[in-house]
């Protein structure tokens, strides 16, 4: 034990605490003397006065927000406490701060017993009870830094609406960083797919077609540029330093653009909509569009015959998508799409069914309109 480094770390650790608890002591001695002095005043009031006096700085200091986390920082840097969650931070209610108290007073009061080891050893000089007053504090020291460590994450560490707080925190960054994950596969994928397709065309015809060719480079140019836009808005919104607004996220208003692009790269679509799309909430209206890109990113992956037919209808009560192409080509792996549209429609409490029916496949997506009416 005498060699390990963390026996000497918790010595250090009460000995900080028996420095404080010494400056209590002399104050508390020298107003006792100062009192004792004057014949007037009753033993009594003497007694208490000997007690509010430390004891009155010592609530005050330990109530302080900021105690907690000098505390825990000293206990995780010399007692190699572990607080699950991390370092706490200041005591914000007055259940942290009471339980914060309570453990600077027992910082102190083992201390104090130091204090009190020292001053007997010092006083008997450099006989054998001075040694064995110095031996006991050196041990008893390390023992009580011991303790000290066992207890303190159940009174330093966070309490249980902590614990809470911080798992919502760490949730609510998980599903913003899933978030980020669909946009970035759905946005850059549905591009990277487009130039693919278009780049392998424009090699095939390019000595025979060259206006296709041509057209071809500029489709690849305008998916580039569209998204090198998206990725940017991404990284904004991972910096989170108020760059992400510089880029608009695309809706349902952009529908037709996203349908042209398709079909410029190779893909026949038929598209239909019933309804007025420009009324629709933003936030069903920007889902929606990254929904159907996706979508149509997959059937230009599988559609043997190069058609698709998509059709999204409005109502009063649910937006409803509905893409299919046909025949269905068996698929060599499944890809995030899919999984990334049921996603997107159960965040807006909707729901992605798809299906192969007689060779064709379907995807149906339904979202009820009130799911966004918040953020209309």
């Amino acid at each position: 034990m005498l060699t390990s480094a963390v026996t000497y770390l918790r010595m250090v650790f009460v000995l900080l605490g028996a420095g404080v608890a010494l400056a209590f002591m002399i104050l508390d001695f020298t107003v006792v003397v100062l009192i004792t002095q004057s014949n007037e005043v009753p033993l009594a009031i003497t007694v208490v006065l000997a007690t509010l006096i430390p004891a009155v700085p010592i609530a005050c200091l330990g109530l302080i927000p900021g105690v907690r986390q000098i505390e825990a920082t000293a206990a995780q840097t010399l007692l190699e406490t572990d607080f699950p969650g991390g370092l706490p931070g200041p005591a914000h209610t007055w259940a942290d701060r009471r339980r914060t108290l309570v453990w600077f007073v027992l910082h102190l009061l083992a201390g104090a017993v130091i204090v009190v080891l020292v001053a007997a050893a010092i006083g008997a000089g450099f006989g054998a009870l001075g040694l064995i007053a110095t031996v006991t504090a050196f041990v008893l020291a390390s023992g009580l830094g011991y303790a000290l460590g066992l207890v303190a994450p159940g009174l330093l560490g966070p309490s249980y609406d902590e614990r809470i707080a911080r798992l919502e925190s760490e949730s609510a960054r998980l599903v913003e960083r899933n978030r980020l994950a669909r946009e970035i596969h759905d946005s850059i994928g549905h591009a990277l797919s487009l130039i693919t397709v278009q780049a392998s065309a424009a090699a095939l015809v390019i000595d025979r077609d060259r206006d296709f060719a041509v057209n071809a480079l500029g489709a690849i140019e305008e998916a580039s540029r569209s998204a090198a836009d998206d990725l940017d808005h991404a990284l904004g919104l991972l910096r989170d330093n108020g760059r992400a607004g510089r880029t608009s996220v695309p809706d349902l208003r952009a529908l037709e653009p996203l349908v042209t692009s398709v079909r410029a790269a190779g893909l026949d679509v038929r598209a239909t909509t019933d309804g007025d799309l420009a009324t629709l909430p933003v936030v069903i209206s920007r889902e929606a569009y990254r929904i159907i890109q996706e979508g149509l990113t997959n059937a230009m992956k599988h559609s043997t015959d190069r058609t698709a037919n998509l059709t999204v209808s409005v109502s009063s009560e649910e937006l409803a998508v509905r893409l299919s192409n046909t025949p269905a080509r068996a698929r060599a792996k499944r890809g995030r799409g899919l999984a990334g549209i049921t996603e997107r429609a159960a965040m807006l409490d909707g729901s992605a069914e798809h299906s192969v029916v007689d060779g064709e496949f379907r995807l149906d997506v339904r979202i009820p309109l009130t799911a966004g009416r918040g953020d209309s």
